[in-house]
């Protein structure tokens, strides 16, 4: 449950049943962690930023589900999402930055 959707929910019945100390540590908290993902995709981003800009192939991007995209070009970097394209057959894949673990040689 991500930070809106507490604050959103919040009632009485919740303040009752955890404590109000305990509520507000919580939603400090997931703060704090929904925080540190936008910090992190943003990072990613702008470590591929180069990559698009020169157009220069990625050997290998290792995703998070284990899955290896191979010989792939950067085409476009969103807030979120970036999008590649395989060098040799022109199929477009769009992944969450998220997602990405790694990129490179190995």
């Amino acid at each position: 449950m991500g930070f809106e959707q507490l604050l959103n929910g919040w009632n009485d019945e919740l303040l009752e049943v955890e404590g109000v100390f305990e509520v507000i540590l919580i939603l400090l908290l997931l703060r704090l962690l929904e925080e540190s993902e936008e910090e992190s995709e943003s990072e990613i981003k702008e470590l591929l930023r180069p990559w698009l800009e020169l157009g220069i192939p990625l050997p290998r991007v290792h995703l998070v589900n284990g899955d290896v995209l191979q010989n792939v070009i950067v085409v476009k970097l969103f807030d979120t999402v970036a999008v590649f394209k395989n060098a040799t057959n022109q199929l477009r894949v769009s992944v969450p930055y998220a997602n990405i673990v790694s990129w490179g040689a190995f």
